[in-house]
């Protein structure tokens, strides 16, 4: 491994480091904000960047709480003597924000990387390779460095928790460490550290964890001292612990550094990375390049070997590439060239045509393609255009699922596993993955209790089969369906209850109509999405109610989609959010095509700010339009996904997509879509090669007209 090189100056420097309180303002909260920075001995704004070590402080402390335990002594005395290379420290205050349960724009982790590091980052020479930066904490420092570098593994190339204080309920599972250190993916990448004492109260969730990355395969280091608390006394008997672990990959043999000399990096020498480096981080510096074909094309996944037969410079007639790719990736000279601006006519005039494009010119009329028929991020140690994905987030959004009647039935006889092992590499795969659950489990299923407010139409699932949704990793469930409270308000009540001690988060529906409006807010990879969702078409019993004097009394339920609140949320909403999502539960059609009201009604939702509007009421899958919306901007709307579980045996009804939002720097760059249908009543799974064809030849010309 190349290392940092120390070298000698003719200027005078001191032997010590300095300490600097820098103030930044945070637009988010609307006030000033405060963090600490340490600068080696001798730094030289000029040199080559420094590593740097972004380390939270622990709740009730301040950003000095690591230079209290000893942090910048230790550092001078060992940049001193050369045992390690000079360095930058960055100690942010994360004031009552940081204490706070919360995970949307107004969070501790938004502020930190939209706000808190480009500050630190403009004003001092430091990197921003996940190579040489490195991020940690003590206690709810640990907990938030956990939770940061877990959300934007491929940003970071180590983190460390000292006593971090970990909770399976203080948050759901898209934002818990605890949860993403199963599901998020890359952590295997990054050196992790944990440590407590033996008497540490934080001991249950670190013990957690370390469970889960074992179970996980990931390695890592967890350390139980014999003796020690939770406190300062603890963390500060183990400072140079620590440190030996966070500059562990920066060594090698350096000069010592006397108060006559500098220390720079050597400027050709670069910091090469980590041994676990994976092919997908070495590439991390240019952009991942990605097959894609006009959305109306039939095709939805294309070979890695015939996309390494394009790298190795052999010639494919139905490629067609603009002239700086071309180059970029030295293709055979007799491959087809267009401009830009001529790329999409052609590619929409010949339906066996691909591309390739970066993400960041990739547009909603352009669809990506599977290769071998799973998405790329999850082979791109074999992809031959890999790249840096560190910008993009993948939301996944599927149809009706209704566990239920022989659906439920044919669980029962083959099992939950058996259910969703055919869809399960790819929905866990997307980042974020949403279903609309329109059916409550209860104990007594399929018998009743109470009066089935559905009459002989009332459905419900068999409680077992919950574990349904974590085998699928269920990021979002939607509750707008009509059938939820079909056997009663209190198995509705239960079901909303399971989600949340499941941790999986929950819209459109709810005990209140507060929870029932609630959007469902994530920030990923700089990409912040809101997920709102609503029925509009009843009935009656199925909506939340909080009026008792109203038709059927106070019940739990789904959130109507109110036109008045819609048209007040929905333009706060995208302004505060980049990408807006929202699922309707509209009235059900057997059809591919919409409802005349639908188009207008969905229209309008995008027309009010929404990005993406989705049916998540058709059986059958309904046709696609992209809208251009008064914004000026063109919206993503899909009539209807089709059924994901469901009994229904008709051709149609059988029929389904998943739809995968591809989200990058803010913007929803493309669509991933994943065909399938449903065996034996309750199995989805991806459709062969020639239904597939069939399927997508009928929905998009016949029925789109494309």
């Amino acid at each position: 491994m190349t290392g940092i090189v120390i070298s000698a100056q003719s200027q005078t420097c001191d032997s010590s480091g300095t300490t600097t309180r820098e103030e930044y303002a945070s637009p988010t909260l609307g006030q000033g904000m405060v963090y600490t920075v340490y600068t080696p001995p001798c730094y030289d704004p000029s040199a080559n960047p420094y590593p740097v070590i972004y380390l939270m402080h622990g709740s009730n402390d301040d950003d000095n709480q690591w230079i209290r335990l000893g942090l910048t002594d230790l550092l001078d005395e060992r940049i001193s003597s050369g045992e390690i290379p000079p360095l930058v420290v960055v100690m942010p205050f994360g004031n009552v924000i940081a204490n706070r349960n919360q995970f949307d724009t107004f969070s501790w982790n938004h502020i930190f990387l939209n706000e808190l590091m480009p500050d630190a980052e403009s004003l001092y020479n430091i990197s921003t390779e996940a190579e040489t930066r490195i991020i940690g904490g003590i206690s709810r420092g640990g907990f938030w460095a956990y939770q940061i570098a877990f959300s934007n593994p491929r940003m970071f190339s180590a983190v460390g928790g000292h006593s971090a204080f970990f909770d399976l309920y203080h948050a759901d599972p898209t934002f818990n460490p605890l949860d993403l250190a199963l599901s998020s993916p890359g952590i295997e990448n990054m050196r992790l550290w944990l440590d407590r004492g033996a008497d540490d109260f934080a001991d249950e969730g670190l013990d957690i964890m370390s469970e889960r990355l074992t179970q996980r395969g990931v390695d890592f280091t967890y350390t139980v001292y014999p003796v020690g608390e939770h406190n300062n006394d603890y963390w500060s008997s183990h400072i140079e612990e620590y440190l030996d672990f966070y500059v562990a990959d920066w060594l090698q043999q350096t000069e010592p550094i006397t108060p006559t000399q500098a220390s720079i990096f050597a400027t050709n020498t670069p910091i090469a990375p980590f041994a676990t480096t994976t092919p997908q981080a070495e590439q991390s510096s240019a952009e991942i390049l990605l097959p894609v074909v006009a959305f109306s094309s039939l095709q939805t996944s294309i070979s890695v070997a015939e996309l390494q037969s394009v790298a190795d410079g052999v010639l494919d007639s139905r490629l067609i590439l603009t002239e700086p790719i071309a180059a970029q990736i030295d293709a055979h000279p007799q491959t087809t060239i267009a401009q830009m601006a001529n790329l999409r006519e052609r590619l929409w005039s010949s339906r066996t045509s691909y591309t390739l494009l970066p993400l960041s010119e990739i547009t909603l009329d352009y669809r990506i393609l599977l290769v071998d028929e799973m998405p790329v991020l999850e082979q791109l140690e074999t992809y031959p255009f890999a790249g840096d994905t560190s910008n993009l987030t993948r939301f996944t959004l599927s149809g009706v699922t209704a566990l239920t009647r022989n659906t439920r039935i044919a669980i029962d006889e083959n099992s939950v596993t058996w259910a969703g092992e055919a869809i399960q590499p790819y929905v866990t795969s997307s980042d974020f993955f949403h279903m609309s659950n329109e059916v409550s489990f209860v104990d007594t299923c399929p018998n009743s209790n109470e009066i089935l407010l559905g009459g002989t139409s009332s459905f419900c699932s068999n409680p077992a089969h919950f574990e349904l949704f974590n085998l699928l990793g269920v990021d979002v469930v939607e509750l707008t369906g009509n059938h939820n409270n079909d056997y009663g308000y209190t198995a509705n009540q239960e079901t909303f209850e399971w989600f949340s001690e499941n941790g999986i988060a929950t819209v459109g529906g709810g005990l209140t109509l507060e929870e029932a409006r609630q959007p469902y807010i994530i920030e990923h990879n700089g990409n912040t999405i809101a997920l709102l969702a609503c029925n509009a078409a009843g009935p009656y019993y199925a909506l939340v109610n909080e009026d008792e004097a109203a038709l059927g009394g106070i019940r739990p339920g789904a959130a109507n989609c109110d036109w008045n609140w819609l048209e007040t949320e929905l333009p706060i909403l995208s302004e505060q959010v980049d990408v807006l999502i929202v699922s309707v539960q509209y009235v059900e059609v057997e059809d591919y095509l919409p409802l005349e009201s639908q188009q207008i009604d969905f229209r309008r939702i995008a027309n009010l700010g929404a990005d993406v509007v989705i049916g998540s009421q058709a059986h059958k899958p309904q046709t696609f339009e992209f809208f251009a919306t008064r914004r000026g901007e063109t919206a993503f709307i899909h009539y209807g996904l089709g059924n994901l579980f469901f009994d229904q045996p008709f051709w149609g009804n059988q029929r389904f997509f998943l739809d995968t939002l591809y989200i990058a720097d803010g913007q929803l760059r493309g669509i991933e879509l994943f065909p399938g249908i449903i065996e034996d009543l309750a199995r989805p799974r991806l459709m062969s090669a020639d239904d597939r064809e069939n399927f997508m030849f009928f929905m998009l010309v016949q029925q789109n007209g494309f």
